[in-house]
């Protein structure tokens, strides 16, 4: 009944008071939406890097340049990589026929350069890639018309492409996918005017933040390598950056331990091909190991912004603190009454200790809510949606009560110690 009675007088102090008690939950309500915004925004990207790196190649792994150390560990980082550091078409033919039972496909790029795809009077912007046979599939992007490009049309170097549906909605706006195939686009590039057949229409698009980090894939077209090689060194590309490649992607098949794989792959390519190169070497990683360290790392930035917002709870409990002794100074006449009556001290320190926790257990919920709000508009924006955690919610809540008790104690303590005479006395 106590407990009742203290909830019950403390909820008439806060009427009698409402514009101070909202100012003195402000920096509760802040804290906490802040942390709860942060928390559910940081999930979002979480997920959302997930999501594209999955897309990226779900179950396969890069192999990849990287300096190799000298006799003394370091690195020579002021060498740039020759001809002979690249991965080749030799190489790479060499590898797969040893590794073909555990390979489902590979892909490598070359960036013939950027310009503009034209249809008639209508032009937009257009990415163009060079890629192997069948190597779009490595990254879940599935043709919805037409096919992939084919090993007829990437060895015998025809000049057909793979463009995405964005790009064929500017270019020829109601022509359907289907129709698209066989049209003729010209693009504009640095190294002159050309013009691809198309055979294949995708559409594969990431919205939100993750855009940025994927490309805009409403402007790529993919055409064959070989092409893509002679227009780079049309443009003036020296042979060495489009014949040699930096890095290939490498899908296992079903069942395959991948890290192990890979594991395999670098040290079949390093001990036949790079056994004599002072400089270079090849190394791995797969997709796991990459959401991980991408997931790590936006965990760490989540953690340290959400103790720079949960700052602001301390803000609060410190003016939580500073009401709480002008609320004990104001009622000191009532203090001593109450004590004159007989009210032990302990009951009067619980008194302003339940009227402390109802302050920051309100703050916190209207925190909640707030952060719950917003959040959710974060996560919207970069593409995916989410709620916060029911754990970060009671968190929250919990630790705003838990603030109520350690800021309200200081001043319930000075109440429950006033002589009730010269309580009595305080004018």
């Amino acid at each position: 009944m106590q407990l009742f009675e203290n909830i019950s007088l403390a909820v008439a102090g806060l009427r009698a008071n409402k514009m101070r008690a909202l100012l003195t939950m402000l920096g509760i309500i802040i804290g906490i939406g802040s942390v709860i915004t942060i928390v559910t925004v940081g999930d979002a990207m979480t997920n959302s890097v997930t999501a594209v790196f999955n897309d990226m190649g779900a179950n396969s792994f890069q192999l990849f340049l990287s300096d190799k150390p000298d006799e003394n560990g370091a690195l020579n980082y002021n060498r740039s990589y020759e001809a002979e550091d690249y991965l080749n078409d030799d190489i790479l033919s060499l590898y797969t026929e040893r590794f073909d039972d555990e390979i489902e496909n590979w892909a490598v790029t070359v960036n013939a350069g950027n310009g503009r795809a034209q249809v008639g009077r209508r032009q937009t912007d257009a990415w163009v890639y060079g890629v192997n046979a069948n190597a779009l599939g490595i990254q879940n992007i599935t043709p919805i018309a037409g096919h992939d490009l084919n090993d007829r049309e990437v060895s015998g170097e025809k000049y057909v492409a793979v463009v995405s549906k964005g790009m064929l909605e500017k270019l020829l706006p109601g022509v359907s996918p289907q129709q698209a195939l066989g049209q003729e686009i010209k693009v504009r590039l640095t190294a002159g005017l050309y013009t691809f057949n198309v055979v294949g229409v995708y559409d594969y698009q990431i919205s939100g933040m993750m855009a940025s980090m994927a490309g805009d894939t409403s402007r790529q077209m993919f055409i064959p390598v070989g092409v893509a090689k002679q227009i780079a060194k049309d443009g003036g590309a020296e042979a060495k950056n489009v014949d040699g490649y930096y890095a290939v992607q490498v899908k296992a098949k079903a069942g395959v331990d991948v890290q192990d794989f890979a594991d395999r792959s670098t040290e079949y390519i390093n001990r036949s091909f790079y056994r004599d190169n002072k400089y270079v070497k090849i190394e791995s990683q797969n997709m796991d190991s990459m959401i991980g360290q991408m997931t790590a790392t936006l965990g760490t930035m989540k953690m340290a912004v959400s103790v720079i917002a949960a700052i602001s709870l301390l803000v609060g409990g410190i003016g939580v603190m500073n009401i709480m002794l002008v609320s004990v100074t104001e009622r000191t006449r009532e203090i001593g009454t109450r004590k004159a009556l007989g009210a032990k001290n302990s009951a009067i320190r619980v008194q302003f200790i339940v009227e402390s926790m109802i302050i920051c257990l309100i703050g916190g919920v209207i925190g909640v809510l707030l952060g719950t709000t917003l959040g959710r508009l974060g996560s919207v924006v970069l593409g995916a949606p989410s709620w916060p955690s029911p754990v970060v919610v009671l968190v929250a809540v919990t630790f705003s009560m838990a603030i109520g008790v350690f800021f309200g104690y200081y001043p319930a303590n000075k109440a429950a110690k006033l002589d009730p005479i010269e309580a009595l006395r305080y004018e």
